[in-house]
């Protein structure tokens, strides 16, 4: 595994409480999160791509991604797919050890709401 994803992982697993368990692939990880949630992270260094990803009954409820396909966005290839389907701009770098804080607090977020 890309040595700034086991980074961005081991801030992920101190940072955030709802986690129940990790699978780590070798660009991929997926974490398991309370209430049914997964949170899939991507980041393959050499290509300069990432994804983070949360899913739950195998919809998307939110994403962050550099895949370039949302050229018409100010801050492109980076873009949010938001919880209601829109795609919106995102203020992401590619560096996963930057950009990771703004997950965490998103779904510390969603599960306080829910608490």
């Amino acid at each position: 595994m890309a040595t700034k994803l086991v980074e961005v992982i081991k801030r992920f697993l101190a940072e955030c409480p709802h986690i129940i368990s990790c699978q780590d692939h070798l660009t991929k990880t997926r974490l398991e999160l309370e209430n049914g949630y997964f949170l899939d992270l991507f980041y393959n260094e050499t290509l300069g791509k990432y994804s983070y990803t949360l899913i739950k009954q195998n919809q998307r409820v939110v994403g962050w991604d550099n895949a370039p396909h949302h050229s018409q966005l100010s801050n492109f290839p980076h873009h949010f797919h938001a919880m209601d389907g829109t795609t919106q701009p995102s203020n992401f770098t590619g560096d996963p050890a930057q950009d990771i804080g703004t997950v965490i607090n998103i779904v510390n977020a969603m599960f306080k709401d829910r608490s």
